[in-house]
């Protein structure tokens, strides 16, 4: 037992000396600090403690997203023709932070109709943290029509209950299983209101299709991009399935708008007038008529054939019918 505690002291010397060679060879408390990956994004001030033992250690290479991701997929080739449409935004984080969505989800275009200024506001780049170039390259445009030149499948969000003149909104997801086909090889727009009022009723009306989202409250809503989130990731994954090419060729919608138009300066010419003289409100109707079939542009031309004869002749008429006074 005596010859047991005779090695304690050595024992103890042994310690206190590895103890000095360690602080001889380890870098000081500062400079560990420094060698410690900081995300300013994330705010992770708690997690700022030293993580390497030398200064020597080499860290392992970034890798690339698809060997990142839990479940790697390939980017569907139809979401190109896909086109998510802001109206009106009035925040700069909200637009920042679609644009990472419209990233994230393999988009890339983005559309901002008369949008709050935002090219110098921080929170718009701190919100497109790895999607600023969708940001740098977003179209911004003054009109509705401007954003929807070339479109010619148009889906409007809600989250109200609307016009009974107007479509029932369909789920998000049966919406994302109709887009998937039709943007195979033809442009598709989503679009999405402003954040205090959403889309207008005439707005709603120039949609093809009308989606919502389900929730089980009334309130709150859904924050902008946590909704064009949702709508995004479900055309994503239901464009992971296959589809043909759809068979009908659908007419742009800034053409069908010039069409509804030459068809109410027709009804007009003949002296037609609806209830008040609302236009508007009666151009709702005509829309919802002609949208029960899709519209092809040799449609739009057959029957532009029919009116344009009509108002041409109505106009030779009257011009005789001066003549003769």
């Amino acid at each position: 037992m005596n010859a047991h505690k005779a090695f304690i002291p050595l024992i103890l010397i042994l310690i206190y000396a590895a103890k000095f060679v360690f602080a001889l060879h380890s870098p000081p408390l500062s400079q560990l600090a420094r060698d410690v990956p900081h995300n300013s994004l994330d705010n992770t001030n708690h997690l700022r403690y030293p993580i390497h033992m030398s200064t020597n250690t080499h860290r392992k290479p970034i890798q690339p997203t698809g060997n990142f991701r839990a479940i790697p997929v390939a980017v569907p080739e139809n979401l190109t023709n896909v086109r998510v449409i802001l109206f009106e935004p009035r925040e700069p984080g909200n637009i920042g932070s679609v644009a990472r969505v419209v990233k994230g989800m393999g988009l890339s275009q983005l559309y901002l109709v008369n949008p709050v200024p935002f090219q110098d506001v921080d929170a718009a780049w701190y919100m497109a943290h790895g999607a600023q170039d969708i940001l740098e390259n977003c179209h911004v445009v003054p009109e509705l029509k401007d954003a929807l030149d070339g479109i010619q499948y148009l889906v409007g969000t809600t989250h109200r209950r609307r016009d009974v003149r107007l479509p029932q909104p369909v789920p998000a997801r049966d919406a994302a299983q109709m887009i998937a086909p039709i943007s195979q090889d033809k442009s598709v727009a989503l679009l999405f209101g402003r954040e205090d009022f959403g889309l207008s009723t005439d707005q709603l009306s120039l949609c093809q299709l009308t989606a919502s989202v389900p929730m089980a409250t009334k309130n709150p809503s859904l924050n902008l991009a946590q909704a064009v989130q949702i709508f995004a990731y479900e055309v994503f994954v239901a464009s992971l399935e296959e589809y043909p090419p759809s068979e009908i060729d659908y007419a742009e919608v800034n053409a069908l708008e010039e069409f509804y138009g030459r068809v109410t300066r027709l009804l007009d010419k003949v002296g037609m007038s609806p209830y008040n003289r609302e236009w508007e409100t009666y151009l709702k109707s005509l829309r919802r008529v002609f949208s029960r079939a899709p519209l092809e542009p040799r449609d739009i031309a057959t029957l532009d054939m029919i009116f344009s004869t009509t108002y041409r002749h109505i106009e030779r008429l009257e011009k005789k019918l001066e003549s003769t006074q």
